[in-house]
């Protein structure tokens, strides 16, 4: 996630008192989450995966995390934004299979990202997937928007990005939980914003955040002595911008072979067609890596041909 929200990050402005976002379960009507989410900018969807999915989740990538000393790289980087105690592992979709099946591939994230996402691109896929398990002691991030790593782009007022925080254990404001600012997206990108405006995220497990790349939110200062909070992220970019993680690296041709068309579309072994309009000509075929199918049919049981 992007490390640019601008210098006035902590003006003060006189806004009305911070209301809480709205709850909607799973199983409701897509339609009206989506009202929800173009209206205050983010919403929090009850029990979108089972605790029996969280567990097994949080079994197939427990291993890496024990492993992964907290920081952003190493004890010699040291980076307030990404968290001096907090765990954040990159690669989810080789390292658990339970994540592709039931998050990646959930339905109803998948109908947010297309009704979202798909005015504005031919396809998207996955910008990227991480576990951001924030330690005690850790402070409070940075509030930013997700879409300003790609500031040209976000300064055109259209949506990019759908990102998702999936509880994976504690997730209430004493453990560090998101922070976000209702209706951000709205906002000019010049416009002050500050603490005051966000309102803390409670989450159960097995609940998500789904917010737009446009809404300002950052994780919350973890203030308790020994609990951890558990979010596991992952985010839908459309397809004519470069996901934040080069994700096709860390899962490998076999690996993608073994997994469902859709999911290896979302995670770049696919050849994405974009929209031009054009009626005929070239632009009626325009789609990203054309030049190199040759080359990627040597690929052809991990990679998708359109």
């Amino acid at each position: 996630m992007p490390h640019a929200s601008g210098t006035w990050q902590n003006a003060t402005v006189s806004t009305p008192p911070v209301a809480d976002l709205e709850h909607v379960p799973a199983s409701g009507d897509v339609a009206k989450l989506v009202e929800i989410i173009r209206r205050d900018g983010a919403a929090i969807v009850d029990d979108l995966v089972s605790r029996e999915i969280v567990d097994r989740i949080n079994a197939e990538l427990d291993p890496w995390v024990t492993s992964r000393p907290p920081g952003f790289r190493s004890d010699t980087h040291e980076d307030p934004f990404y968290g001096s105690n907090t765990i954040r592992i990159q690669g989810i979709a080789r390292k658990s299979r339970a994540f592709v099946d039931e998050l990646l591939l959930h339905p109803t994230l998948g109908a947010v990202a297309d009704a979202i996402l798909l005015p504005n691109c031919g396809d998207y896929w996955m910008s990227q997937a991480e576990t951001i398990f924030i330690g005690p002691g850790n402070t409070a991030q940075e509030l930013h928007r997700d879409d300003l790593n790609w500031a040209q782009v976000a300064s055109l007022g259209i949506d990019i990005q759908v990102s998702v925080l999936v509880a994976m254990g504690d997730y209430d404001p004493e453990v560090g939980s998101t922070l976000v600012v209702p209706g951000s997206h709205h906002w000019p990108l010049d416009r002050p914003f500050g603490p005051e405006d966000a309102a803390p995220v409670h989450m159960e497990p097995g609940s998500a955040l789904v917010y737009l790349g446009s809404t300002v939110h950052g994780g919350g200062h973890n203030r308790t002595t020994d609990r951890w909070r558990r979010g596991l992220y992952l985010a839908y970019l459309v397809g004519w911008l470069t996901p934040e993680e080069a994700v096709p690296m860390g899962i490998g041709h076999e690996h993608a072979a073994t997994l469902p068309a859709r999911a290896r579309e979302l995670l770049g072994f696919a050849n994405i067609r974009q929209p031009s309009g054009a009626a005929e000509g070239a632009g009626t075929v325009l789609e990203l890596w054309q030049l190199d199918e040759d080359d990627l049919a040597r690929h052809a049981d991990s990679f998708i041909h359109r």
